[in-house]
């Protein structure tokens, strides 16, 4: 999910309490039904109030002590560990993330480590990763937890937030699961629980429709501790027992009910085809008992991708390729790469590459040879990418001095962090492997 935040009031929309009590006038996903979804919903939803967030928790409680993932960061965690896998979680998928992680963890051990080490190194440990922002916005913020904080992860999710690429579901997520603070987060597998849960027709991908999940989320976390009274006897048979085997010893523990709720969501509540059989909360789910839980939760399209076509160009001298380092900003911000731009409309592959070798880099160059070009899917961009060797022509040795290209031999070029695409292309033209 993005970290998206604001919108207008919704004086209707967000319930005073949990769930929602429903008045005169009905909140507007239910107005939108017809009378009798309206009354049929709202019944199920205000039946027993206390005692149907207290179930929903225990269930998922008792659910994720039993069926949770043996994750590395929840076997070894601590702050600074939950911290930067929260970070590398933004947008990329568990199974994804845990090479990194592990491989992230050995190089970098805690806070002072990261936070000393040169940017170079912690943008060449993420290649592959993608969205290097996060890695560059994890680096600053690494240094200032040391300089202002004296190492120390902060646990108030207000200042998590005044941390470079931080906002609010990842300050959320280290609060509660680092600190056990009662902060409640939604990301993509929450927002598809919780509309599916309390049968909300709206489009999570707006701010309006953010604040409500936030709403209903805040009202679910548990506090520290729980102190509802259905659950009393609960809890003192769980001091009886201590809790071992079932998850009533993790009651008092926000963090577990939060990752508990995107589990359920990556595991169970999964998109296209829940698997409403095992559900823990199945019988606490309005669309499942509506028979359509598959149908939410309701997304808008996102834009429509764009194709673009990009050129680039390798030049070698005495055994060296030529590279160039990539503004800090921006798509692949900060890492190296094959010199290279985007095509204009109508003009070719070989004409774009002289254009932009001979005004970004005061080279002059003809294209001796065309590789296979490669795919390369951004967030709204479709790119086709053509390699092309080079070689120089006319005054073409008058380069410019600049900071940002260099002349790197194989052995050095395995020291510098290139996006996936220009990685693929050294490896298949670099002898002896890249």
């Amino acid at each position: 999910m993005g970290e998206e935040e604001g919108g207008g009031e919704m004086p209707r929309l967000l319930p005073p309490s949990f769930p929602p009590k429903f008045g005169a006038d009905p909140p507007r996903f239910l107005a939108e039904s017809s009378p009798t979804q309206r009354s049929s919903a709202a019944a199920q939803l205000t039946l027993r109030p206390q005692a149907r967030g207290e179930e929903i928790r225990w269930n998922l409680l008792k659910w994720f002590a039993r069926h949770k993932r043996n994750l590395p960061w929840r076997v070894h965690g601590n702050p600074y560990r939950i911290f930067v896998v929260e970070v590398m979680l933004q947008q990329t998928q568990i199974k994804t993330v845990i090479p990194y992680y592990e491989r992230w963890m050995k190089t970098f051990p805690n806070i002072e480590a990261l936070a000393r080490s040169p940017l170079d190194q912690v943008l060449k440990l993420w290649e592959g990763l993608g969205y290097y922002t996060r890695a560059r916005n994890l680096h600053r913020a690494a240094q200032i937890i040391v300089d202002r904080f004296g190492g120390k992860i902060p646990s108030d999710p207000e200042i998590l937030q005044t941390l470079p690429g931080i906002g609010r579901y990842t300050a959320g997520a280290v609060a509660s699961i680092a600190f056990q603070k009662p902060v409640p987060l939604v990301d993509g597998n929450v927002a598809r629980v919780l509309s599916r849960i309390y049968n909300l027709k709206k489009d999570v991908s707006k701010p309006e429709t953010q604040k409500f999940l936030y709403a209903i989320a805040q009202k679910l976390v548990p506090p520290s501790p729980l102190s509802s009274a259905p659950f009393r006897q609960r809890r003192i048979r769980l001091r009886r027992t201590g809790g071992r085997g079932n998850g009533e010893g993790k009651a008092k523990r926000p963090g577990d009910f939060n990752q508990a709720l995107m589990e359920l969501g990556s595991l169970i509540c999964i998109p296209e085809i829940p698997k409403c059989s095992i559900c823990p909360v199945r019988s606490l789910c309005l669309a499942f008992q509506k028979g359509d839980p598959s149908r939410l939760p309701i997304r808008s399209k996102g834009p429509e991708v764009k194709k673009i076509d990009m050129v680039v160009g390798l030049l070698r001298k005495n055994g060296k390729i030529l590279v160039r380092r990539r503004p800090p900003r921006g798509i692949w911000g900060g890492l190296w790469e094959i010199p290279g731009t985007v095509c204009l409309k109508n003009q070719s592959s070989e004409a774009a590459l002289a254009e932009e070798f001979k005004e970004g880099l005061g080279l002059s160059v003809t294209a001796e040879k065309k590789w296979s070009k490669l795919k390369h899917r951004f967030t709204h961009r479709l790119a086709f990418i053509h390699p092309f060797e080079l070689k120089m022509s006319g005054n073409g040795k008058r380069q410019r001095n600049s900071a940002k290209t260099l002349w790197a031999s194989p052995a050095k070029l395995k020291t510098l962090s290139f996006p996936v695409p220009h990685q693929k292309i050294l490896k298949s033209i670099i002898p002896h492997g890249f």
